[in-house]
């Protein structure tokens, strides 16, 4: 009787701990940060697996009003398995403003987290510039009243419409400075806002701008166009004549007080971002490394307010007895509305050639801080690391001399008795001649056999090669993670139909180091455990200038030499 309790025991501990273990994962994530009163915002919940129940919304009552709310699952087959995420997106609006918490949702026994957001007074947080009699007006704000040269500034661009408008274009930022870095952050964000009591929809587009000359720096006004909705049915002939009156309007230019880099710091030093840090990584314990075996050294800088392709190059000093191997650096941007955060990662092969122990030198990075205007260092201090065992000693051991001449005349002996029997071989020689000569045509056969059939290579289909190059660009070029790692996946299976490709990796080896680099990063914003959103741009730059070099390699490959001498 104990036994079967006991039995009983352990099955309901084991069935708790699987509920426990199977616990499912909720994200809770805002389309933008940048929050007024009277301002719609969307609130994102992704759940990896089923919840346990309907989710509970009343939480959110206290200081929010809930607009519109939806629902919808997606499913994926990756790698012959299925997943399921189930989303729910919910249009809110702050009924105050202040540092506000969204509360954790329930979804019966599983909960979403909670997440901190800060809302903003218009009358304090924007300039006023909407009367009451403004249909459509534009908003330009600058993230700061001043900035450095070379560093980072935001500047976002609202555009105010309380009237339908279709065919909406924009024109494109330009500033004063005409060697000024432009990138536009993601894409426009759009949502419902409040001005002097009247709704307005709100298309909201932020930049980030690199200026590369000190001084003023003015953001030229922009324009945007587009038709006002009559609000009448639509007939056949207005497709064609466009119907609705066009509307144009213009917004004011803003500008900015560049600093110059100051006269105590260096050219190579100067580095104006928010935030440096450097960190390294090793693939073994430092301490117990073995003479003459490989470790790898990677080490990774971190920049907020700064592009991957500004961040410096490491210098690996020398070390005496110790190897080192740097591999090429590894780039990276992503995109936020808050600006780009970037790193550059080093991978460093390093090989004790001996046993005891070896000091690295510390790395540093002076850096200017253009929160405080003060001048910083990044650091990695000096490291030990260990290494035991002797090396292998691959030199050849010479055969050793010897001064006695009654052995040189024995092996002189020996070396002769070969020689003296091939004068009676008798018809050996000549049957080991025809058989020499037998294989020999039967390798010169083979060789040649294998060459014709190396040449016969699967062309593949450039129509449908072409369609699919097209794809990515498009999928890409909509920033959709997803679709862009299907499509480049279909394109290499078309473009090398004769390997094996079955997920992103495989790619990356058969492509430029650039494209290979960015087909990377799109995995991690797909899988990896700091993913986020995705901008496909320097993807579509690189694949371009893969299939470029492609093109011409093969142009040279498949065209008939010249002759040496032309008539």
């Amino acid at each position: 009787m104990k036994y079967r309790i006991s039995i009983l025991l352990t099955t309901i501990l084991l069935l708790s701990f699987l509920n426990s273990a199977q616990a499912t994962n909720i994200v809770a994530s805002l389309d933008r940060s940048h929050i007024l009163l009277d301002e719609s915002f969307r609130l994102i919940l992704q759940a990896d697996a089923s919840v346990d129940d309907d989710p509970d919304y009343s939480p959110l009552n206290t200081d929010f009003e809930i607009i519109n709310q939806s629902q919808s699952t997606n499913m994926t087959y990756v790698n012959g398995q299925y997943s399921r995420k189930g989303v729910w997106s919910l249009e809110l609006m702050a009924k105050r403003t202040g540092a506000l918490t969204i509360p954790s949702i329930s979804f019966g026994k599983d909960q979403s987290p909670a997440l901190r957001i800060q809302i903003l007074d218009p009358a304090t947080a924007t300039k006023p510039s909407a009367s009451k009699d403004q249909d459509v007006f534009i908003q330009v704000e600058i993230d700061d009243d001043k900035a450095w040269v070379q560093s980072q500034v935001i500047v976002n661009v609202r555009l105010f419409s309380r009237i339908s408008m279709t065919n909406l274009r924009s024109s494109e930022a330009q500033t004063s400075d005409p060697d000024a870095l432009i990138k536009q952050l993601g894409n426009p964000s759009s949502y419902e806002a409040f001005r002097n009591g009247v709704r307005y929809a709100v298309h909201e587009t932020r930049y980030a701008i690199y200026p590369q000359h000190s001084g003023k720096l003015e953001f030229k006004p922009m324009i945007f166009e587009g038709r006002v909705n009559s609000g009448r049915a639509q007939s056949f002939m207005d497709q064609f004549m466009n119907a609705g009156e066009r509307k144009r309007v213009r917004s004011s230019s803003v500008s900015i007080d560049v600093q110059a880099k100051p006269d105590n710091i260096k050219l190579p030093d100067w580095l104006p971002a928010k935030a440096i840090t450097l960190s390294e990584e090793w693939s073994e314990d430092v301490t117990q490394l073995k003479n003459g075996e490989p470790v790898t050294r990677t080490i990774t800088i971190r920049a907020h307010g700064m592009m991957a392709e500004n961040l410096p190059d490491l210098g690996i000093a020398e070390t005496k007895d110790l190897k080192q191997y740097p591999d090429k650096a590894s780039l990276e941007n992503k995109v936020s509305d808050q600006g780009i955060s970037s790193s550059k990662q080093i991978k460093v092969a390093l090989i004790p050639t001996r046993a005891g122990n070896f000091k690295l030198p510390a790395i540093s990075i002076p850096w200017w801080n253009t929160k405080t205007g003060k001048q910083e260092v990044a650091r990695l201090p000096e490291k030990l690391i260990k290494a035991r065992g002797e090396a292998a000693n691959k030199t050849p051991i010479a055969p050793a001399k010897t001064d006695s001449p009654v052995e040189t005349k024995k092996d002189e002996a020996i070396s002769l008795a070969p020689a003296t029997q091939t004068e009676h071989a008798g018809y050996w020689p000549w049957l080991s001649l025809i058989l020499a000569t037998g294989w020999l045509i039967t390798l010169l056969a083979l060789f040649r056999k294998k060459s014709k059939t190396t040449v016969k290579k699967i062309e593949p289909d450039q129509a449908s090669l072409r369609s699919l190059e097209k794809a990515v660009q498009k999928h890409a070029n909509n920033n959709d993670a997803k679709q862009t790692k299907d499509t480049l996946i279909k394109w290499a299976k078309a473009r090398w139909s004769d390997s094996s490709i079955n997920n992103l990796a495989d790619i990356s080896k058969k492509v430029a180091a650039e494209l290979a680099a960015e087909i990377n990063a799109l995995s991690t914003a797909l899988y990896g455990s700091d993913a986020g959103q995705w901008t496909g741009t320097t993807l579509i730059s690189a694949f371009k200038k893969n299939q470029q070099d492609k093109s011409i390699q093969s142009q040279t490959e498949t065209r008939p030499l010249e002759p040496l001498y032309k008539a």
